[in-house]
């Protein structure tokens, strides 16, 4: 399983590692959230791909687009398909984000469980989605 959500526009000057990097509330809770609870987290960048928030990246400026996604669909399964379960919070991201999960979840056969809307709303569901999970109820 992997929790995963889009980037942030803003990031920080300097090469962090990327759950840091992003100045984004969102991910920095995701990021927080996915240290105490031990699930591998994903970024999906308009720039790198999906990438694991561990990863130390560079500063950029880059909108994923439809031509974008097409490009990155290949190296998101890659990604994606060592994964039984993507947990996607959505929660303020571009459609082109959530499109491309999806059709990487798709496409690789991998469940996907997606949730969340603007300004952060619903990320309290998740404790309650991965004891779910956990569960086998969802």
């Amino acid at each position: 399983m992997a929790l995963v959500t889009s980037c942030g526009a803003k990031k920080e000057e300097t090469p962090q590692p990327a759950g840091r990097l992003y100045k984004s509330s969102r991910i920095r809770h995701l990021y927080k959230k996915s240290k105490e609870l031990g699930i591998p987290f994903y970024i999906l960048s308009a720039k790198y791909g999906l990438i694991n928030a561990d990863m130390i990246i560079e500063p950029y400026d880059k909108v994923m687009t439809p031509e974008r996604a097409a490009e990155l669909l290949s190296p998101v399964k890659e990604t994606i398909k060592s994964f039984d379960l993507v947990v996607f919070y959505k929660g303020g991201a571009r459609k082109e984000y959530r499109e491309l999960i999806e059709k990487a979840c798709e496409e690789t056969g991998t469940r996907l469980i997606s949730f969340g809307y603007g300004n952060m709303g619903d990320i309290g569901k998740l404790d309650k989605i991965l004891e779910e999970v956990k569960n086998g109820s969802i």
